[in-house]
C-alpha cells in the first residue's frame, strides 16, 4: 500500500470516528499521519486531497458556538497536490480539538493550515472565532450537558443532518483545487436556530423539573417541621399533666400518648363501695384536673371470682369506674361527660397483690 492510499484510508477512518463522536479515536488516528508529508498523485494523476478533506464530509465534527458554522470554503486558492493531504489532516485535527474545547490546539492547527495555504478562508474564520471566544466576545457552550444524554444525542443528530451547512465547512475537492460549494447563510442560520430552540426547550423542561423537586422538598420539610412541633407540644402537655397530677397515694407515669395514673392501695374494700381514703384520693385528684383540656378514661378493675371467668370485663369493674368518675367530677367540678368508663380485662392487674387490685386506673390524654 503506497503512502498516499494509507493516508487516505487513515483520514477516512478518523473522519468516521469523529462522525460518531469518538473524538479520542479520531485524534489517535490523526497522530499516525504526518501532516507535513506530501502525497503523491495516484495512478490517475489525481491527488488525495479531495478524498481526505474533512470539510467535504457532512459528518466532520463541529461544536455549535465554539467553531465557525458558516465560514466560506478555502476556494480555488487552496494548496493543491502535495500539500492537500497536510491541509486536510491539520484541518480535521483543528475541528476535533475545537469540538473537545481545546481551542489553543485548534488555533495551532489552523495556523499551520494557513502556513501551507495562506488563502484558506475556513482556517482564517476558525482562528477569528477562537480569538473572539478567548477575548470573551463570544460565549462557548458545551455540546453535552450533565444529565442530558438525550439532549446531546439530539444535538449530534442535528449537526449530522446539517450536511454541508453546519459541519461541512469546505467543499469537496478543496485539496484538488476544485471550486468551492457556497454555503447559504440563511439555511445555516435556520438550522442553528432550530438546534438552539431544542436546547432551550430542554433547559426549560429541566428548570420545571428542578422547581418541582424543590417544591416537594420544601413541602416535606414543612411537614416534618409541623410533625416535630406537634410532638413537642404533646411532650410539653404530657409533662405538664404528669407534674400537676403527682401527689401522695398515686403513681403517675408519662407515656408516649397519655399519662397513666395508678392508685397505690385498693380503693374498694368490696363490690363498688369506695373506702374513705379512696374517696379522698379521688376528690383530691379531681381538684388537680380542674381546668385541664384533657380526655379522662377511668378503667375499673376487679378480682376474678373463684370458679368463674378469668378473662373479659366484669360488671363490678364497670361499677367501680362509675363511682370513681363521680368522685373525680365532684372534686374538680368537672362535667360527667369528661369521662369515658371502661372495664379492664380480669387478667389485667395493676398490682401483684390481689387486694390492691380492687381499684381503678386512669388514662389522661391532652385534647389539643
Amino acid at each position: 500500500m503506497n503512502e498516499a492510499l494509507r493516508t487516505r484510508l487513515t483520514l477516512d477512518r478518523a473522519r468516521a470516528a469523529a462522525r460518531t463522536g469518538d473524538l479520542d479515536t479520531a485524534l489517535r488516528l490523526l497522530d499516525k499521519l504526518d501532516p507535513t508529508a506530501a502525497d503523491a498523485p495516484d495512478q490517475t494523476g489525481t491527488g488525495t486531497g479531495a478524498a481526505a478533506d474533512p470539510a467535504s464530509d457532512p459528518a466532520s465534527p463541529s461544536a455549535p458556538d465554539s467553531v465557525p458554522d458558516s465560514v466560506p470554503d478555502s476556494g480555488p486558492d487552496s494548496a493543491p497536490g502535495a500539500a492537500s493531504s497536510a491541509v486536510a489532516v491539520l484541518d480535521l485535527r483543528a475541528r476535533v480539538h475545537a469540538q473537545r474545547g481545546e481551542l489553543a490546539e485548534a488555533d495551532r492547527c489552523w495556523a499551520a493550515v494557513q502556513e501551507l495555504s495562506p488563502g484558506d478562508a475556513a482556517a482564517a474564520e476558525g482562528r477569528r472565532t477562537i480569538a473572539r471566544i478567548t477575548a470573551g466576545r463570544r460565549r462557548m457552550r458545551p455540546l453535552v450537558r450533565p444529565g442530558r444524554a438525550v439532549l446531546a444525542a439530539a444535538a449530534v443528530t442535528a449537526v449530522v443532518l446539517a450536511g454541508g451547512a453546519v459541519v461541512a465547512l469546505g467543499a469537496a475537492g478543496r485539496g484538488a483545487g476544485a471550486p468551492a460549494s457556497p454555503v447559504r447563510a440563511d439555511a445555516l442560520a435556520g438550522r442553528v436556530a432550530a438546534l438552539e430552540a431544542a436546547l432551550e426547550t430542554e433547559r426549560t423542561a429541566l428548570g420545571r423539573e428542578r422547581a418541582a423537586v424543590e417544591r416537594e422538598r420544601a413541602e416535606l420539610a414543612a411537614a416534618e417541621e409541623r410533625r416535630a412541633a406537634a410532638t413537642d407540644r404533646l411532650d410539653a402537655g404530657l409533662a405538664a399533666i404528669a407534674g400537676r397530677l403527682s401527689m401522695p397515694g398515686v403513681t403517675v407515669r408519662r407515656r408516649s400518648q397519655d399519662v397513666y395514673v395508678r392508685f397505690d392501695t385498693g380503693l374498694f374494700p368490696r363490690s363498688a363501695d369506695v373506702s374513705p381514703r379512696g374517696r379522698a384520693l379521688l376528690r383530691g385528684l379531681g381538684r388537680r384536673m380542674a381546668g385541664m383540656d384533657v380526655r379522662i378514661t377511668v378503667v375499673g378493675h376487679a378480682l376474678p371470682v373463684p370458679g368463674g371467668r378469668t378473662r373479659g370485663g366484669s360488671v363490678v369493674a364497670l361499677g367501680r369506674a362509675l363511682v370513681a368518675a363521680r368522685h373525680l367530677a365532684e372534686g374538680g367540678g368537672l362535667p360527667r361527660t369528661s369521662f369515658t368508663l371502661v372495664s379492664a380485662d380480669q387478667s389485667d392487674d395493676p398490682h401483684r397483690q390481689p387486694p390492691r387490685n380492687r381499684t381503678v386506673t386512669l388514662r389522661i390524654t391532652p385534647q389539643g
